[in-house]
This record gives C-alpha cells, sequence and structure tokens, in this order.
C-alpha cells in the first residue's frame, strides 16, 4: 500500500475498532441486566472475551454509563468516538451526572475533535468547572479525600508507602522529586560507574522519595550533604491564572486556574503565602519581550511562562511543564525559525528526543499539534 492508502486503511480500522467495543459494552449490559444481581460484568468480559483485567473492568463500566447518555452511545456505535473517550466522560459523569454529560454538545463534539489523551484532559477540566460553578470546590473534596498508609509486605518483607494528596500539594512533591530525580540520573551516568550498581528508574525513585523524607542517602544511610530534605529551599513553583478582576475583587464570579491541576475557585487565592511571586502577562505583543526573533535562541522566562499559560504541558503526552522544553516548530537550525512564542511549542524530554529521531516536524492546528514526517534534507 502508498501511504496515503495506509493512512486510510488506518482510519478504517480504527472506526471498526470503536464499532467492535460499541458491541461489546452493549453485550455487557445485556449480561448484567440479563444474570440478575451479583454477577461480575467485567470478569466476564475478561474471561469469554479475553480481555485484560483492567480493560474488562473499563467496558463494564463504560456499559452502564452509556444508558444513560444516548447521544455518547450513538457516537460511539457509529465508530466517532473510541473506548477511552468514553471512558473520560463516564468519569465526568461520576462527577457532575450523565444527564450534564449528555446535554453538553460542546463536550462530545470535542470527543470528535481531539486524540484520547488529550480528551480526557479536556474532560477533567470540563467537570471541575461545572463542580466550582455548582459551588463544589474539588480542591476541598481532595483535600478530605487525602489518605496515607504504611505496611509491610509479607511475601517480600518490604515497606510499602502510599499516600494520596490534592493535586496541588501533589505538584510540590512531584517537582521536587524529578528535581532530585534527576540528580540522582546524572550520578548513575558518571564515569567509571559499577554498571551492576546503576539503578532502575523504579528503584531512583523510591530512594528519592526516602533521602527527601529523611535527609540520609538511600544507600549509605549517612546525612546528604546540602540537606536535600525538609531542610532545604523548595525548587518548586505552582502556576495560578487569574484575571486581574479575580485577584483585586473587581470580578467575584470570575474563574482561575492552577496549569497542570486545572480549574480551582477564586478563594484559593487567600490560601498564598505573603512571598508569592505574582506576574503580569499581557496577552498580546505590547509590553513583555514575548518576540525575540533571531536575537537569541533559548527562549526567556517571560515566554516559557506564557507557553505554560497556552500549552499547560507537553503538547504529545501532557507531562507538566517542568519537565518540558521548548521546541521551535519552525525549526532554529533547521529552517532559520525565530525564538517568538507563536513559534514555540512544549514538549516534554522524551518526546523530544522522539521528534528528533524520527525525523518529524510539528505543526499547530486549531485543536492543538500535531506531526507529520519532514520533506527535504538536513541544511549544510
Amino acid at each position: 500500500m502508498s501511504r496515503d492508502q495506509a493512512t486510510r486503511a488506518a482510519q478504517m480500522l480504527g472506526k471498526i475498532r470503536s464499532m467492535a467495543s460499541s458491541l461489546l459494552c452493549d453485550v455487557a449490559h445485556q449480561i448484567e441486566t440479563g444474570t440478575g444481581s451479583g454477577v461480575d460484568t467485567g470478569e466476564v468480559l475478561r474471561q469469554e472475551a479475553r480481555l485484560p483485567q483492567r480493560e474488562s473492568k473499563k467496558m463494564a463500566k463504560v456499559a452502564r454509563r452509556l444508558q444513560e447518555m444516548p447521544k455518547v452511545r450513538e457516537r460511539f456505535a457509529a465508530g466517532q468516538i473510541t473506548v477511552d473517550h468514553v471512558n473520560a466522560l463516564a468519569n465526568a459523569a461520576e462527577k457532575v451526572g450523565p444527564q450534564a454529560v449528555n446535554g453538553d454538545d460542546r463536550l462530545i463534539e470535542a470527543a470528535d475533535r481531539l486524540l484520547p489523551d488529550s480528551f480526557d484532559r479536556h474532560a477533567r477540566r470540563w467537570s471541575n468547572e461545572k463542580l466550582i460553578e455548582r459551588g463544589v470546590d474539588p480542591l476541598e473534596r481532595q483535600r478530605r479525600a487525602r489518605e496515607a498508609k504504611l505496611w509491610v509486605e509479607k511475601e517480600t518483607g518490604l515497606g510499602v508507602l502510599m499516600a494520596k494528596v490534592p493535586r496541588p500539594q501533589f505538584e510540590h512533591l512531584r517537582q521536587a522529586i524529578d528535581h532530585h530525580y534527576m540528580a540522582q540520573l546524572r550520578q548513575d551516568g558518571a564515569g567509571g560507574r559499577d554498571p551492576d550498581q546503576v539503578r532502575s528508574p523504579k528503584q531512583r525513585v523510591a530512594d528519592v522519595v526516602f533521602e527527601l523524607l529523611t535527609n540520609r542517602d538511600a544507600d549509605t544511610g549517612e546525612p546528604v550533604a546540602g540537606t536535600v530534605g525538609v531542610k532545604a529551599k523548595a525548587s518548586t513553583q505552582l502556576i495560578l491564572l487569574a484575571p486581574l478582576g479575580v485577584v483585586d475583587g473587581t470580578d467575584p464570579d470570575g474563574t482561575c486556574e492552577i496549569i497542570g491541576v486545572g480549574p480551582v475557585p477564586p478563594s484559593v487565592l487567600t490560601t498564598l503565602s505573603p512571598d508569592t511571586e505574582v506576574a503580569g502577562m499581557i496577552f498580546d505583543r505590547a509590553g513583555r519581550p514575548l518576540w525575540l526573533g533571531r536575537n537569541q535562541r533559548l527562549a526567556n522566562a517571560a515566554q516559557r511562562l506564557a507557553v505554560a499559560i497556552r500549552d499547560r504541558g507537553c503538547f504529545a503526552c501532557g507531562a507538566p511543564m517542568h519537565r518540558c522544553e521548548l521546541h521551535h516548530i519552525q525549526e532554529w537550525h533547521r529552517d532559520g525559525g525565530p525564538t517568538d512564542i507563536d513559534n514555540l511549542a512544549a514538549v516534554c524530554r522524551r518526546h523530544h528526543k522522539w521528534l528528533e529521531t524520527n525525523n518529524l516536524a510539528v505543526q499547530r492546528t486549531t485543536n492543538g499539534y500535531q506531526t507529520r514526517p519532514r520533506t527535504g534534507h538536513d541544511p549544510p
């Protein structure tokens, strides 16, 4: 097949796969309603349809919710959206009710346009906005649901730490862990290190958590030089986006959000500490130097803030901004692209390397970004 034929075949097969998933959900509903109470629909799907356990549980949940969302069910049956789109809508329905989801045509149409990962973030953002409109504080709900557990596995003797914390706290934790993880990664990659002593990523994260909590080296138990733990100065940052009217109180009904977390009630402003940095952002070409042209290759702090507000994270996987680099859409060396915010896209380190390895170009669309194979040759 030619590339165009292969692309059309992939589109057709994707549609058939969605239609088959829709039929499987219908069958799951029949199993649940036709066999009486007590049947584990997910387990039946796992055994008879040979689905992985996680997939079978997702199908069973989607099947139940679909009956209350006829518009979603119709699109799913036609192969217009995938089971992952429907799962995101089902999760939103659990928060705000299936009637609200089924009655919002713009939300359902967004499922037609966006890829599953992007739509999952879109649906979570939408449901949080609906909760705030109803006077429900999603952060307060998370705060009340926070929990942590410590136990020892009987089989291995390993100690286990599990914690659930509100998203703003989690983002601080994740940034602190990532910051220390990169230092450990550089240490593991130093020359002359015994390959057998190089830790796996999971082992490295476990050591990082221990060292941040105890300020002791995970290998030797000795105090860590430089105090990386609780005595260390925090190297984390959250970006809270709020219009001026919300900040000064002239627009009490305005909305705000934490980048990477989602919409939050304006009352979150009252929780900010006195030393919080406040920056004004002007969304046009006047004011701050966001258009640097060819004078500078690397973006400045103001540009990074602007791209964070616009892209929210990696365009390919949604990784948070602290893990992202800024990629020139019209590339600096190859295409002579400028360092302007409308020529910059947030991309994580892994997908930045993926773009280079696969010789892919990025282009902006009305729904975000997409990639395509590069044409031509590298310049001398």
